[in-house]
């Protein structure tokens, strides 16, 4: 799996790409409270192939938790890869690293 800084991911969301989905893996009360804008949430502890059905195999996959210490993304990208997922990327900085530049989140 590739890493994605903040500035390449605030890059994909501004130019609105069609074929790339951003996916908040910690829990969905966490998400609830506060997310990337764009984002949907599969909490990392819930990826089975009954969530697979949300994601296209075709899509580049960003996934990204609360902070550089959270291992819920990486968690979350290797249960993708191991399910066929080919175009998968960490943000490993998650929230704490996207608020700290500044960059607008919204809440559920």
């Amino acid at each position: 799996m590739m890493r994605i800084s903040r500035e390449a991911l605030k890059e994909m969301i501004d130019r609105d790409e069609d074929q790339f989905t951003l996916v908040d893996a910690r829990e969905e009360k966490a998400f609830e409270k506060e997310h990337i804008p764009g984002a949907i949430s599969i909490p990392s502890s819930q990826l089975g192939e009954n969530a697979l059905g949300r994601l296209d195999k075709d899509e580049t996959i960003v996934t990204y938790c609360s902070n550089i210490h959270c291992e819920a993304c990486t968690i979350a990208a290797e249960k993708l890869e191991k399910y066929g997922y080919e175009r998968v990327m960490v943000f490993k900085g998650g929230l704490k690293n996207w608020k700290d530049a500044g960059y607008a989140t919204e809440k559920a």
